[in-house]
C-alpha cells in the first residue's frame, strides 16, 4: 500500500542482502599473472615468396613517388630556404623600431586611449607626497 509521503512500502523498507554471503571464497585468492605467450605466437611464420615480396615493394615505391613530398617536408624545406636567404648583413638594428616591436600596446595608441586622464586625476585627488 501507499504510506504517508506517497511512497510505497518497498521503497521505505531496507533490503535483505547479506554482504558476507555475497562474497565467494574464490574472490580472496590473489591474481596470478601469466607471463607466457599464447600458442598462436609460437608457430613460426611462413616465409614469403620473394617474387611477391618484390612486387609489394615495387607497388609501395610507385605509391610513394606518386604522392610527392609531405606537407611537413615541404614546410621544412621552405623554412630552411628562408634561413639560408637571411644573412647577417640583411638585418640592421634600429633602436626606435626594434625596441617598439616587442610592445603589446603602441605608445601613440595608449596616449590616444588615455588622453589626459593622468592630469585630470591629479587635479581631482591630492597627491600622495606632502
Amino acid at each position: 500500500g501507499v504510506e504517508e509521503g506517497g511512497r510505497e512500502e518497498w521503497m521505505m523498507v531496507p533490503g535483505e542482502h547479506d554482504f558476507l554471503k555475497g562474497i565467494s571464497k574464490s574472490d580472496f585468492r590473489g591474481r596470478k599473472f601469466k607471463n607466457s605467450k599464447s600458442k598462436r605466437d609460437t608457430a613460426p611464420a611462413e616465409p614469403i615468396n620473394p617474387e611477391v615480396l618484390a612486387e609489394v615493394h615495387a607497388i609501395q615505391q610507385a605509391y610513394q613517388e606518386s604522392r610527392g613530398p609531405s606537407l611537413l617536408d615541404a614546410h621544412r624545406q621552405s623554412k630552411a630556404k628562408q634561413q639560408q636567404d637571411k644573412t647577417a648583413e640583411d638585418w640592421k638594428w634600429n633602436r626606435d623600431k626594434n625596441l617598439d616591436d616587442g610592445r603589446r600596446v603602441d605608445k601613440n595608441a595608449l596616449q590616444m586611449v588615455l588622453g589626459g586622464a593622468s592630469t585630470e586625476l591629479k587635479s581631482k585627488f591630492q597627491s600622495g607626497q606632502r
